[in-house]
């Protein structure tokens, strides 16, 4: 895993933002902030292939967003996933 840009935490996980390693990508990779050790990966691309290439991203308490940025084009897609489960499901919006 590598590529990414900018990340964020809800207090219990880290959350990297997939974008570019080498082309595009959409694999949004979660680990536990206690010790490191445990990753998820969530392959937003999986859901819509426009999915990939973001840059930056937060979270609300209930879902994590990435910011649209360039996926061989610019685009406008936001992705949200929730951070309380297993990041499994994702939803996106133009």
């Amino acid at each position: 895993l590598k590529g990414f840009n900018g990340g964020f935490h809800d207090g219990t996980f880290g959350y990297v933002v997939p974008y570019y390693n080498g082309r595009y990508f959409g694999k949004v990779a979660r680990f536990g902030l206690q010790d490191f050790s445990s990753v998820e990966v969530l392959d937003l691309s999986s859901r819509d292939p426009d999915l990939k290439g973001f840059s930056g991203g937060f979270h609300d308490g209930t879902f994590g967003y990435v910011v649209p940025d360039h996926n061989g084009r610019f685009f406008g897609k936001v992705a949200r996933f929730r951070t309380v489960v297993s990041p499994t499901t994702t939803s996106s919006s133009a």
